[in-house]
């Protein structure tokens, strides 16, 4: 519930558009395009491995937005204590996973009415800025995020338990509402957001950041439910100790500029560091799906290694495009691996 902060920063209402769009239809077309829980199973199963790293990678990128959060609220007082807080709300979250899967329904619309009341707090809408990035940037960047938002879902472990355990596939349209909704809230605190803390709106700032806090634990612990539920018991340690070393990578990176930048605004310093984080959600995680599981294929040493080529040869396209100003490189990456998924597909005689 961050990112359109930054996209409508850059492109005005524009970037609320190319982020919500896509994100809310591929979202509610999962349960549409898988249909039945067999369907979900049989791609878990055979998947599981894609599919726990993303819980893992998921995870690692809310404790590093937690981080960050903790450098915003807690700058003035301990750097130790901003390192060493994600990793006890990790150990909280932990604690919150193996709550009842019964109650998880409640905790979720719990929280999304917190959320709601909270954006509701901060009414009236700010205004959103006319961008400051060309209109035609964020064109560019429309593919991406498509490709993005329209495949992840399928390697989500969390979409695939809620198809598994819902009476209908109607209810990721449902949750399409709901999640649409829920991005609409961003709009409310783009001026608290973008100003960063001021002790004038303190309790605004304060309720915000409970909003971001509780629903990054809120996806930490139901990724760490169903990433270690669906990988097999002689795996269950290593997922953990992956967990723990992905955790570390991330508030270290969230910490390599010691703090708030010098302008005062807590987006400069770090904003690129976040927006990195979206290569996984961009192209690594869309492209398995493309590559792997649309195309029915295994990992195979060739295809993964040729895999893995592919995603280093179009790193740094993106880095150009999405930091640089060169949205249009954006594209390339997404043709490549598209292409490659169609030819790939198998032919019916």
């Amino acid at each position: 519930m961050f990112l359109p902060i930054i996209l409508m920063d850059r492109y005005g209402w524009l970037g609320f558009v190319i982020f919500s769009v896509p994100n809310v239809l591929g979202c509610a077309a999962f349960g549409y395009v898988l249909k039945t829980p067999e369907r979900s199973k049989a791609l878990v199963e055979k998947y599981k491995t894609a599919i726990s790293l993303f819980a893992l990678v998921t995870i690692a990128f809310h404790i590093f937005f937690i981080a960050m959060l903790s450098l915003v609220y807690i700058n003035d007082f301990s750097f130790l204590i901003s390192a060493w807080l994600p990793f006890c709300i990790l150990a909280l979250c932990a604690c919150v996973a193996f709550v009842p899967t019964k109650i998880w329904p409640i905790l979720a619309a719990g929280l999304w009415c917190f959320s709601i009341i909270a954006g509701l707090s901060l009414l009236p809408f700010n205004t959103v800025p006319q961008g400051n990035l060309p209109w035609q940037e964020a064109v560019w960047l429309l593919p991406i995020t498509t490709f993005g938002f329209f495949l992840s879902p399928y390697l989500d472990p969390t979409f695939h338990r809620a198809l598994q355990s819902s009476p209908s596939k109607h209810s990721f349209g449902v949750f399409g509402i709901t999640f649409l909704v829920m991005i609409g809230v961003t709009t409310t605190y783009l001026g608290i957001a973008q100003d960063g803390y001021d002790n004038t709106l303190f309790v605004f700032s304060a309720l915000l950041g409970l909003h971001l806090l509780l629903q990054s634990m809120f996806t930490i612990s139901v990724h760490m439910k169903e990433g270690i539920r669906i990988v097999s018991r002689k795996r269950k340690k290593l997922f953990v100790g992956f967990l723990a070393l992905f955790c570390v990578v991330a508030v270290a990176v969230a910490h390599r500029f010691g703090g708030i930048s010098p302008s005062g605004n807590w987006l400069d310093g770090w904003q690129d560091d976040y927006l990195r984080f979206f290569v996984f959600y961009g192209l690594v995680f869309p492209g398995i799906v493309a590559v792997f599981m649309f195309t029915n294929k295994k990992f195979t040493p060739l295809r993964t290694t040729l895999f893995a080529f592919a995603l280093l040869c179009s790193m740094p396209l993106l880095e150009i495009g999405y930091l640089q100003g060169s949205a249009w490189l954006t594209v390339l990456p997404v043709i490549l691996l598209i292409t490659w998924a169609f030819a790939s597909r198998p032919r019916i005689a």
